[in-house]
């Protein structure tokens, strides 16, 4: 797994498999317990800046047009990743970026 991939993850909160972000930097994903994520939802939430638009596509393997919930971010153990999706386009990757500056507080 490497960052900006959309892998299915199970959480006791989302009641069943879900899609989600890798949201950890590379260099981080070498650890075998845990990993960074930020859940997707097909609930779109109109002009939400905190949460970026991705399409349905073959290239993200979602069959509904999304949302990445940076709000909700959190942290898993690897054995509840079930597999991978896809992967974020560039221009998504930018748009999370921001969201996740502004989320934090980092943005100036």
């Amino acid at each position: 797994m490497k960052r900006g991939d959309i892998i299915i993850v199970t959480h006791a909160d989302f009641g069943k498999p879900r899609p989600a972000v890798v949201v950890q930097a590379d260099e981080f994903n070498e650890s075998p317990t845990t990993i960074l994520v930020c859940p997707i939802t097909s609930e779109i939430t109109e002009k939400l800046p905190l949460r970026p638009i991705i399409g349905a596509n073959p290239g993200t393997g979602l069959r509904e047009r999304s949302q990445i919930m940076t709000d909700k971010m959190l942290t898993l153990r690897r054995d509840r990743v079930r597999g991978t999706l896809g992967s974020i386009e560039a221009t998504t990757g930018n748009q999370l970026d921001r969201a996740l500056l502004l989320i934090l507080g980092l943005a100036r």
